[in-house]
């Protein structure tokens, strides 16, 4: 309850004792009431009183009955002051508490910018190791790429020298069975030697035969030298045909790459040329039964125009559709209007039929082609006799000749204008469906929705003149 309710109550608690204290004063005054050996005057005064508190008493109870809230806080007042006091020293201790907590967020605070002050050296720091540790990885990285092309030529230096080792094997071998020769050659040397002095001239020879086995000495380190040189030039060409046998051996992995990838397009290739076989043969019956009754337009043909004129529109008109072609099964004769329809579908060709209406003159200008006598009621119902006398109109535009692409009355528009007619209108009223201008078998009609004048019923005439 509000404060002004409250006092409102309490200014009318008040009037009521004071009106109902002095009714009951005067009703006890002039009885002559002696209460407690009292005159009536006091005694009238004294149940006056005791009828006031009796009424005040009734009044606080029936207010503690009605308003639970004001009965709990007089009947729990003791409560509410004890659990005030302690709220307001919970609100002291929480004072306190949050000043402590203000001190200590200041003091973390500046802690805080602290420790922001040394993130940002410390990540400047880092920024700056993390440079030199990326600098001391590449150079770790290069002097490791030395140590292994350095190990590299260590295996191949050492490969090398075990070839030349057994090369200096073989040749010393060479060399040994060479001294062996010339050690029995110096033998014979020495025996002919003995002999030297008779035999001069074998001494001659043997001479020669020292001086042509030194030179075969001497040519036989030259073709070592020579042999040297050769393995050289075979270690050279050898290394270049096994980069080549690598470099064709990778040409030849990637042609068989090539090749499985290739043979994987072509069964793809295949199978989807399945599928678009499959979907050739579905796409054609499709094409045949889209076809039948596929609408192409009107076409209003003149004086003497027939199948030229729908050949050419026709064709256009397919060539758009997707076919090669056109073939007329029939050809009317203008003037009139002639509806292309499709028949059918021949070799890429589309087969079309024509529907042919003649031109000539079906309703006058102002003409009501259908009238209807009705009471309005809700818009639905309105619209409903609207839509019948469209469904009639369409009936007569038939009979009249009409195509039937034509005979459409009434649009949604014209549907619009017929109900926005009646607004505002009570009672019984005629409404017909007149002809805005004369209408030909060969254009659109031209019709809209009138209200009609005359007695409301089915003795109105048609046509009638208008309601203004």
């Amino acid at each position: 309850m509000t404060f002004w309710a409250l006092l409102i109550l309490i200014l009318s608690l008040a009037a009521l004792v004071a009106y109902l204290g002095d009714r009951v004063a005067k009703w006890a005054g002039k009885r002559h009431y002696r209460l407690l050996g009292l005159r009536p005057r006091q005694t009238a005064t004294l149940v006056a009183v005791l009828t006031g508190v009796g009424i005040a008493l009734f009044s606080y109870l029936g207010f503690l009955l009605v308003f639970r809230e004001a009965r709990e806080v007089i009947l729990e007042a003791q409560a509410i002051r004890a659990e005030r006091d302690r709220l307001r020293q919970e609100q002291q201790l929480l004072l306190e508490a949050k000043a402590a907590m203000e001190a200590e967020a200041s003091r973390t605070l500046a802690e805080l910018n602290a420790l922001r002050a040394e993130r940002k050296d410390l990540v400047l720091a880092l920024e700056q190791a993390g440079a030199a540790r990326k600098r001391l990885e590449e150079e770790v990285r290069t002097l490791a790429s030395q140590v292994k092309a350095l190990q590299g030529e260590r295996r191949a230096l050492l490969k090398e020298r075990a070839d030349l080792e057994a090369e200096r094997q073989a040749l010393s071998q060479l060399l040994a069975e060479r001294n062996r020769a010339f050690s029995e050659r110096t033998r014979e040397l020495k025996a002919l030697e003995g002999r030297l002095r008779a035999l001069q001239q074998a001494a001659e020879r043997a001479e020669g035969e020292k001086a042509r086995l030194l030179a075969e000495r001497k040519r036989l380190q030259e073709e070592v030298l020579g042999a040297f040189a050769r393995l050289e030039e075979a270690r050279r060409q050898r290394q270049a045909l096994a980069e080549e046998v690598e470099a064709l051996k990778a040409s030849l992995g990637k042609a068989r790459e090539e090749l499985r990838q290739t043979e994987e397009r072509v069964r793809s290739l295949l199978v989807q040329a399945e599928a678009l076989q499959g979907e050739r043969g579905q796409l054609a019956q499709s094409l045949v039964r889209l076809s039948q009754g596929l609408y192409l337009g009107e076409v209003r043909l003149g004086a003497e125009e027939g199948k030229e004129v729908l050949e050419r529109v026709a064709e256009r008109r397919a060539l758009l559709q997707g076919f090669r072609g056109v073939e007329l099964l029939d050809a009317p004769v203008g003037p009139g209007l002639a509806v292309l329809e499709g028949a059918g579908y021949r070799e890429g060709r589309l087969l079309v039929r024509v529907r042919f209406y003649p031109e000539r003159k079906a309703f006058a200008a102002g003409e009501v082609l259908a009238a209807r006598t009705f009471r309005l009621s809700t818009q639905a119902r309105n619209q409903e006799v609207l839509e019948g006398l469209g469904e009639a109109v369409r009936q007569r535009l038939l009979q009249a000749g009409y195509a039937p692409e034509y005979a459409t009355f009434p649009s949604p528009e014209e549907l619009a204008r017929g109900l926005a007619l009646l607004q505002g209108k009570r009672g019984v009223v005629r409404v017909g469906v007149v002809a805005a201008k004369e209408l030909w078998t060969t254009e659109k009609p031209l019709l809209s929705f009138q209200l009609l004048g005359g007695p409301p019923g089915q003795e109105v005439p048609v046509p009638t003149r208008q309601i203004p």
